[in-house]
């Protein structure tokens, strides 16, 4: 009897200790250039990469999300708030936009509510996972730094 409940006491410790839930974090960070120079204010989006035919699992699986500084670093963030998103492939997007006079918008504006339009700095086929050219293997354990130069020209 003594046995079985030192069992029961013991049986909770045991299964904090083997973990449950989410797979770690992974830090990605980076630059984006357009035509060499860097790009301010551009949401880089990491997107799970279905092309070879991958089955996501939403437990296992995530999105990611970055903003620009000046100089085109971005950190990548995972929605839920922590920093960094879980390894495997991803799908990198790219989105600039920018007033029809070419002036910055800040990145809290929404682009349906400028007067006169937005225009992306980035070709439209890098605004979505599924078009985008850029792909990435975010790994376990390594630094996970992604430099990108988008060409236009």
């Amino acid at each position: 009897m003594l046995g079985l409940r030192r069992f029961l006491l013991l049986l909770p410790f045991f299964f904090l200790s083997i973990g449950c839930g989410k797979p770690p974090m992974q830090t990605v960070q980076g630059t984006v250039k357009r035509d060499g120079k860097p790009v301010a204010n551009c949401k880089v989006g990491f997107f799970p990469d279905l092309s070879e035919g991958e089955i996501i699992n939403l437990d296992r699986h995530g999105f990611g999300f970055g903003l620009t500084d000046q100089d085109g670093n971005f950190k990548i963030q995972h929605p839920q708030g922590e920093e960094g998103i879980w390894a495997g492939k991803y799908k990198v997007t790219f989105v600039a936009w920018v007033t029809s006079s070419g002036k910055p918008l800040p990145p809290e504006t929404k682009p349906s509510e400028v007067q006169g339009g937005v225009v992306n700095l980035f070709p439209d086929l890098y605004e979505a996972p599924s078009t985008t050219k850029e792909s990435v293997k975010v790994e376990k354990g390594v630094a996970n730094v992604f430099n990108f130069d988008i060409k236009t020209k």
